[in-house]
Order: structure tokens, then C-alpha cells, then sequence
């Protein structure tokens, strides 16, 4: 490696270790709101009777860009407050983990990829399940150990989605855990559960901090 390549990355480290607390802080209210946002999509897919075709895929594409949208002025916000700037080279890098599962996410039902023709005439919750937990894990690679296990969470859905489709499908396509539902319950209850975890985490921290001086 060139010594500017090798100083390069070794500023990024320092950075990334330096901003860890910013970063923590940053995702409990991000967590907060896709949870949030997850579970009003839910009951708002429910109230108005989309939960299959076009109109749900529409319902959760807007939840997506909303969440999204309020998820950067969240960060952008903690940045100006600690007086930090907002695109920084570690911020780079966790964009460009997990921008690949994302993008492929976002794409594979507007391009019609055929990967979901084992599934129901809605939007392809599974993958998304999947998608979204590897990019969580890519970007906790440079945040920290609870986005990789939130990651893990999501991949643990998808896993057990499999096995469900396959011997209980009307469960899932005709029962109470139809899509809304398993969008509600995974990208609504488990970013609220890793929100309280994040918000309990930084106030044991903070007396802790607290109690030593």
C-alpha cells in the first residue's frame, strides 16, 4: 500500500473512533423515526386497503423516501450542533457500504426482475428483509456492534420468512401477516426496539460519565 493511501486510511479510522458517540447519537432519533414511520405504514396500508399490488408497493415507496429524507435532516441537524461537518471521508465509506443493497432493493420490483414470482402479488418484503439487513451490516462495519446486530435481525427474518412461505403461505398472503403486517413488524417494531436500546444505552453512559467525575 502507498504511504498516502495507508495515511489516508489510518485518518479514516481515527475519525471514525473519535465520532463513534456522534454517530451513536445520531442513530437513536433516525432509529426512532423509521420505526415510527414502519409502524404508520402498517396501519395506514390497513386503513386504506392496500396490501397487495401496485398501491402497497406505492404506500412503502413513500415510506422509504420519507424515512430517508427525515433520517438526513436528523444527521445533518447532530452536525451542525456538534459543529461537525456533514460529508465527511468516514461518512463516504458507510454511504458506499450500503448503497449496493439499497439501490438493488429499490430497483428490483420498478424493473420487474422475476425474483419474486415465488411470492405473493405485492411488494417483495423478504427481499427488502434481506437487502436492508446486509446493508446494516456493511455500514455497522464502520459504526458499531448494534447496527450489525440489527442487521443480523433482518437477515434472521428473511431466513425465517423461507420456511413460513413454504408450509403455512396462507399465514403470511391471506391471514393477519400479510404485507403491511411483516413490513410493520420488521421495519416498524425492530428500529423502535433498537431506538429504546439506543436511548437506554446513552443515558447509562451519560451516569455512568457522570458517576466517575
Amino acid at each position: 500500500m502507498e504511504p498516502t493511501g495507508a495515511a489516508e486510511n489510518l485518518q479514516v479510522i481515527r475519525t471514525l473512533m473519535e465520532r463513534s458517540a456522534l454517530y451513536r447519537r445520531a442513530m437513536a432519533p433516525v432509529m426512532l423515526a423509521a420505526g415510527l414511520f414502519g409502524v404508520a405504514g402498517w396501519g395506514l396500508g390497513n386503513a386504506l386497503g392496500f396490501r397487495t399490488g401496485g398501491a402497497c408497493m406505492a404506500l412503502w415507496y413513500g415510506i422509504a423516501a420519507l424515512t430517508i429524507a427525515v433520517a438526513l435532516l436528523i444527521i445533518r441537524r447532530q452536525a451542525l450542533r456538534s459543529d461537525e461537518a456533514f460529508w465527511t471521508p468516514p461518512t463516504k465509506r458507510i454511504v458506499r457500504a450500503m448503497t449496493p443493497p439499497l439501490v438493488v432493493g429499490m430497483l428490483v420490483e420498478l424493473f420487474d426482475f422475476r425474483l419474486r414470482q415465488d411470492f405473493w402479488d405485492g411488494p417483495p418484503v423478504a427481499l427488502w428483509m434481506l437487502l436492508y439487513g446486509l446493508a446494516l451490516h456493511s455500514a455497522g462495519m464502520f459504526i458499531s456492534r448494534g447496527v450489525r446486530g440489527l442487521g443480523w435481525l433482518f437477515i434472521i427474518a428473511f431466513l425465517a420468512h423461507i420456511p413460513a412461505h413454504n408450509y403455512a403461505p396462507l399465514f403470511l398472503e391471506d391471514g393477519w401477516l400479510q404485507p403491511n403486517a411483516q413490513m410493520g413488524l420488521t421495519f416498524g417494531l425492530l428500529h423502535l426496539i433498537a431506538a429504546a436500546y439506543l436511548f437506554l444505552t446513552e443515558r447509562r453512559g451519560q451516569a455512568a460519565q457522570s458517576s466517575a467525575v
